[in-house]
């Protein structure tokens, strides 16, 4: 099953996965851990290549469950806390305008151009959990080192609730949390 996939996944150009009517043939034991390894059938997925590829075909339904997909088969699979993991950021110029850029752990890279494309809320324990829209619906989990890179580049903000960390890309501002 998983080689059918990755011949199919290889195959393709970047096409329109909401197009696509595959067959649904349940669940695939593939699992997108919350650090962002995948695992197939237990073992993790060490090529990059392959999450590449999977992470191309994954596609998020309206139930929310995740699936990978081709234009012909569709799998459900297992994503224990976000698909993706941002593992870098760096400021760019677009345009003329300082945005910033973000990759993840499967190569994409996506700017942060969106108005709430960056959110951060915080989990019991009051710890900040940052997440990031890439595209269609799925998300990526900042993670700690870019995250505290961004929380640098805030700048503090009186509001009349108190004081708050933002960080500015293009026209936007994301709120990181009280000060």
């Amino acid at each position: 099953m998983l080689e059918q996939l990755v011949k199919h996944a290889q195959q393709l150009p970047d096409y329109d996965l909401a197009s696509w009517q595959p067959t649904f043939h349940g669940d695939m034991n593939l699992v997108i851990a919350a650090d962002g390894t995948w695992y197939h059938e237990g073992s993790a997925i060490l090529k990059s290549k392959i999450m590449q590829l999977f992470g191309r075909l994954l596609q998020r339904q309206k139930n929310d469950d995740y699936w990978i997909i081709t234009p012909v088969d569709a799998f459900r699979i297992t994503v224990e806390d976000l698909p993706f993991v941002i593992v870098a950021a760096d400021q760019v110029l677009q345009n003329g305008i300082k945005v910033w850029q973000f990759t993840s752990n499967t190569g994409d890279q996506t700017y942060l151009s969106r108005a709430n494309q960056l959110v951060v809320t915080f989990d019991s324990e009051q710890q900040p959990q940052p997440k990031l829209w890439l595209r269609d619906g799925l998300w990526g989990r900042i993670n700690r080192a870019v995250f505290y890179q961004l929380a640098l580049a805030c700048e503090v903000v009186e509001t009349p609730q108190g004081d708050r960390a933002e960080l500015t890309s293009g026209p936007h501002r994301y709120c990181f949390g009280p000060v």
